[in-house]
C-alpha cells in the first residue's frame, strides 16, 4: 500500500512511502527489518554490500541493524564510497531488565496532573496521529509510517501525551523490527520516537511514556527483547536508556542516506 499518512518534510514523507511500499514486496523474507520508516537489513552481507546498496536507491535510505565493530568500519567505509551519507548509532538492548525498570519507573512517577495519554489506534483521528508528529517533529525525531503507528503494519504501540487544553506535549512508541522467525532478532521489537515540546521538559515525560511503551508492548504483544540506536556523545538519550534498564549490546546500527536524498544527509536524530 501507499502510506498516506506520512509525515515530515517533503523528503521525508517520500522516504516513508517508498519504505512502506518495499515492505509490502519483501515482508516474508526474514533478511530485512522494518518497523515504519525504511526496509533494511538484519544482519551484514557476507559478500560485499550490493543489497543494501540497492535499498538506499530504491527508497533514499536504509539501515543495518546488527553490525559488529569490526564490519561496521568495513560497511560504513564501503557505503561511504558509494557516495552515500553514512552514521552509526550504538545499539542499546534490554530484556528482563527493561521491563523490571519500566515498572519500577511507573511505580514511583506519575504524570503531570493535567496531562493524559492517548494509544494510537486504527480508530484514532487522524488529527491525533498529526498532533503526535508534531511533537516528535519539533524534536528532530521523524515518526513511524502511520500505519505502523496504528498497528495495521506491525504490532506497535505509539502513545501520545495531550495537556489539559488538548495540546500534543510527550510521545513513545515501540515497533516490530524483524521478522517473527528470524532465528536470533525475531523476538526484538525497536523502543523510541521519545519526544517532548521544550516548554515541558524536567517533568519525566519522556521517561514515563517510554515505560509505558515498553510495558505495553510486552502486554499487548508479548514483546520482551528491546533494542534502540543511540548516536555516541549523546548523553541525554544515553542516560534515559539506562534509566529505561538498556544498556550497549557491543554492536551498532548503521543508518545510511543516498546523497541527496534528505538535506543534511540523517533520516532522524
Amino acid at each position: 500500500m501507499v502510506d498516506r499518512e506520512v509525515f515530515g518534510s517533503d523528503g521525508q514523507r517520500s522516504l516513508l512511502r517508498r519504505g512502506r511500499a518495499l515492505f509490502d514486496l519483501v515482508s516474508g523474507d526474514p533478511r530485512f527489518s522494518y518497523y515504519g520508516r525504511t526496509v533494511g537489513l538484519l544482519r551484514p552481507e557476507p559478500d560485499g554490500h550490493d543489497d543494501l546498496d540497492r535499498l538506499v536507491e530504491l527508497q533514499g535510505a536504509s539501515t543495518c541493524a546488527n553490525l559488529g565493530t569490526v564490519e561496521l568500519g568495513a560497511v560504513r567505509d564501503a557505503l561511504a564510497a558509494r557516495g552515500h551519507s553514512v552514521t552509526p548509532y550504538t545499539k542499546w538492548t534490554g530484556g528482563g531488565t527493561a521491563l523490571d525498570a519500566a515498572r519500577g519507573i511507573l511505580d514511583r512517577h506519575g504524570l503531570p496532573r493535567d496531562v493524559e495519554v492517548v494509544a494510537i489506534g486504527p480508530e484514532t483521528p487522524r488529527e491525533r496521529l498529526a498532533a503526535l508528529a508534531d511533537v516528535a517533529l519539533s524534536c528532530g525525531v521523524l515518526p513511524l509510517a502511520g500505519s505502523v503507528l496504528r498497528g495495521g503494519a506491525r504490532p506497535c504501540v505509539a502513545l501520545l501525551a495531550v495537556d489539559g487544553d488538548g495540546r500534543p506535549v510527550s510521545c513513545a512508541a515501540a515497533a516490530a523490527v524483524a521478522h517473527p522467525d528470524d532465528h536470533e532478532l525475531g523476538g526484538q521489537c525497536w523502543w523510541g520516537m521519545l519526544a517532548t515540546r521544550d516548554d515541558r521538559r524536567g517533568e519525566r515525560l519522556g521517561l514515563v511514556l517510554g515505560a509505558m511503551a515498553l510495558r505495553e508492548m510486552h502486554v499487548r504483544h508479548g514483546f520482551s527483547d528491546f533494542m534502540t540506536g543511540v548516536q555516541d556523545g549523546n548523553a541525554a538519550s544515553e542516560a534515559l536508556c539506562r534509566r529505561a534498564g538498556l544498556a550497549p549490546s557491543g554492536r551498532s546500527i548503521l543508518t545510511v542516506v543516498g546523497a541527496g536524498a534528505l538535506p543534511g544527509g540523517r533520516m532522524t536524530r
